[in-house]
């Protein structure tokens, strides 16, 4: 098999250490050995007479060496630890994958500077310390950094605003101090930018309408059908072709792995008061905004009110004051927003209920006052939960009637030369009588089919009414039963 050129062995069952026969495959070009359980270490000499290797997939076993460069490194979820040995990636001048995730290496960050076209950078899920250096990478091509879930501190270096083509910046689940740096305004394509579980403090910036969070200009839609070629250049091996093999042009490290997300990159976002994972092109389509769990003060920027391509905003447990800027209003892509754990007050918005894609809307333990807004649209399947924990909000969702005034309809004065009272065509009082019945129906109707609250609440009563009576009858006919024979 010394001219096999593909070998995938993943997902199965496979342990112990890795065969040495696997260095006389000098024309393998891909190896996937990922989601089994092989152990014992990755030495450089195994696979350095593998000349041809493009690819290499070893993630999801229980390695602990090393092994050398390739374009492609992906080595999450195993039990690596301690430091990152600056030897990894000495040589790969074409590397642009790296997946560190999920291990437990410690130490300060490594640098990756000496990799000119890294792409997408995962180290998310270890034990790294220290701050973010300030020459970590190369900007110049970066899409994805993903450093969630680690001990690093400090404050964002400014420096991180010349990484001009990042789409996803993920430093949750940190250490980090310190305002928020106007420096990443400066990144205009971002999409998921996710700051949560720090310790930031300080304002927002009202700057962050100047990053896309999904909106797409020309050249973006220009990016875009370049990423559905790229695809499917990646994916041609699954049709049925003929004629000779293509070019290395669409393959390996000479294809274009610089155009969007790789097949391979994942990126984890909480949306709809969930964590969910994105993966490959889905990522072109997401796009979010996560300040949850900080210090943040101040009032909610309305800039952001005009991230109309946004799909989720996450706020929840700051000390951000003020009201909920009117001009939320305009995000007609928001699935997902949550203010809940705030200091917020003022009435909630009317407008909105405008928002026809908005899914989860929590609003909880802030000091909004006055009524809820009405249960039409989208704000027909929020329950009370949503609204908890502000005792100045009223409505029929959380069972606290608003007070209202109502005026005295005025004395109708009855003019004798206009006639009796009851001197009114008995056809015309019947039709009108019908007509007005026919009409209340079908409004009554309606609202059942638009607003899916009243609707279960019609039916839980129509439920109640007919287990009433059937017990009503039960228990007459058990006394006429037990009459009858006593």
């Amino acid at each position: 098999m010394k001219k096999l050129k593909k070998l995938d062995l993943s997902w199965n069952r496979f342990d112990g250490m890795l065969p040495t026969c696997l260095s006389n495959l000098k024309s393998l070009r891909e190896l996937d050995l990922s989601f089994n359980q092989f152990t014992g270490s990755v030495s450089s000499s195994l696979i350095s007479n593998l000349t041809s290797l493009e690819y290499i997939h070893l993630g999801y076993n229980h390695f602990t060496g090393l092994f050398s460069s390739l374009w492609f490194l992906d080595l999450s979820s195993n039990n690596f630890s301690g430091e990152v040995p600056a030897q990894l990636t000495v040589g790969c001048t074409n590397l642009y994958y790296v997946d560190l995730s999920y291990n437990s290496f410690t130490g300060s960050l490594p640098s990756f500077s000496h990799l000119g076209f890294v792409k997408h950078l995962h180290l998310q899920g270890n034990a790294f310390t220290g701050s973010i250096p300030k020459h970590v990478l190369n900007p110049e091509f970066l899409l994805t950094l993903d450093l969630g879930d680690n001990n690093i501190s400090g404050k964002i270096p400014h420096s991180i605003g010349q990484f001009s083509e990042l789409r996803v910046l993920s430093l949750r689940g940190n250490n980090f101090i310190g305002q928020i740096p106007n420096s990443l305004c400066q990144l205009s394509k971002m999409s998921i930018l996710d700051l949560s579980n720090n310790r930031f403090s300080g304002p927002i910036p009202h700057c962050f309408n100047n990053m896309t969070f999904g909106k797409r200009g020309a050249n973006e839609f220009y990016a875009f059908f370049q990423d559905l070629i790229f695809f499917f250049q990646r994916h041609y091996e699954y049709a049925v072709l003929q004629g000779p093999e293509p070019s290395s042009s669409m393959r390996g490290r000479n294809e274009d792995p610089y155009l969007q997300y790789d097949p391979q990159d994942e990126v984890g976002f909480i949306t709809k008061s969930r964590y969910s994972i994105y993966k490959g092109d889905i990522l072109n389509f997401m796009s979010g905004l996560d300040l949850s769990s900080n210090d943040l003060t101040g009032r909610i920027p309305y800039e952001l009110g005009q991230l109309n391509s946004i799909h989720a905003l996450n706020l929840w447990h700051n000390r951000l004051i003020g009201s909920i800027p009117k001009d939320f209003s305009k995000l007609h892509q928001l699935e997902s927003l949550d203010l809940s754990y705030n200091s917020l007050s003022g009435e909630i918005p009317s407008q909105l209920t405008n928002l026809n894609f908005l899914a989860v809307f929590i609003v909880a333990h802030n000091n909004f006052s006055g009524r809820i807004p009405d249960m039409k649209a989208q704000f027909g399947t929020f329950d009370g939960s949503s609204y908890d924990g502000n005792p100045f909000l009223c409505g029929s969702m959380i069972e606290r009637k608003c007070e209202t005034v109502v005026d005295q309809p005025p004395t109708m004065l009855y003019d004798e030369s206009e006639g009796k009272w009851y001197d009114i065509d008995p056809v015309v009082f019947s039709a009108s009588f019908v007509a007005s019945y026919i009409t209340i129906l079908l409004v009554f109707v309606a609202l059942l089919y638009i607003n899916p609250y009243w609707r279960r609440r019609w039916f839980y009563l129509i439920e109640e009414c007919i287990y009433s009576c059937y017990y009503a009858a039960s228990d007459m006919h058990y006394k006429l039963f037990a009459l009858l024979y006593k």
